[in-house]
């Protein structure tokens, strides 16, 4: 009668054991890897609402080749970018259908029997168009390739955002983030800070407004970065950070 007891007993609960594991594997979700997960240690992270960059074409005729849906050639620049006598074409991308989307500029060079091939893609140069609260950060934004061979990208906004102009130039075949220039205004005073990536130095120019004849201070300060920024890997709002703080 124990015997017939005992094995009544390890019946339930095997029964009940199995249901709980039936219970646990019926509602576990499994995971998925997206853009984030694959980041390597020490590195920033850049967490995208889709987890998937977009890849555009490789090879175009001309500027619109390289455009993809959903996006359109928001801002475009054209002239000589590398060591060759042809015109090159830098472009940025938006989305069409959501202006708080994050922007890829492209650099297209230009090949000696014709059309272009993409270069560089960048999703850190320019940031979203607006803010998820539908509040765009910059009136003015522009792109300029200038007669030395660099890469102008100037932002500028009304209030505490500023202005913020970045400066790239290709090196050893990578287009490198050498200068970045603020220029921000407060109550009774104006700053400007020039930073040379290059050469590691920051100059700012405090001016104040508070006098009539807007005297001006100028002071500088060096700084050593770990590695050149680079185009496609950086973002100057993080690059800026690392950089000394305007407390001039």
């Amino acid at each position: 009668m124990k015997h017939t007891l005992l094995a009544f007993i390890i019946v339930i609960l095997a029964v009940s054991c199995k249901k709980e594991t039936d219970k646990v594997s019926k509602t576990t979700k499994p995971t998925t890897k997206n853009a984030s997960d694959s980041s390597s240690a020490g590195e920033e992270e850049e967490i995208f609402d889709s987890g998937v960059l977009a890849v555009f074409p490789k090879t175009g005729k001309k500027a619109q080749d390289f455009v993809i849906e959903p996006y359109e050639i928001q801002l475009q620049a054209e002239g000589f970018l590398n060591d060759d006598e042809l015109k090159d074409i830098v472009i940025v991308l938006n989305n069409k259908n959501d202006n708080t989307d994050i922007r890829a500029a492209l650099v297209l060079i230009k090949q000696q029997a014709g059309g272009y091939v993409l270069q560089e893609t960048s999703w850190h140069a320019l940031n979203a168009e607006y803010s998820y609260e539908g509040y765009k950060p910059y009136d003015y934004e522009n792109i300029e390739i200038d007669k030395d061979k660099i890469l102008r990208v100037t932002l500028q906004g009304i209030g505490p955002v500023g202005t913020r102009q970045t400066e790239y130039k290709y090196i050893n075949n990578e287009l490198v983030l050498t200068k970045i220039h603020t220029f921000n205004m407060g109550a009774g005073s104006q700053i400007g800070v020039d930073y040379d990536l290059i050469n590691g130095v920051a100059e700012a120019e405090l001016i104040n407004t508070m006098v009539d004849s807007m005297p001006s201070t100028t002071q500088k300060k060096n700084f050593k970065l770990k590695r050149q920024q680079l185009f496609v890997d950086d973002n100057p709002d993080r690059v800026l950070n690392d950089l000394p703080e305007a407390d001039w």
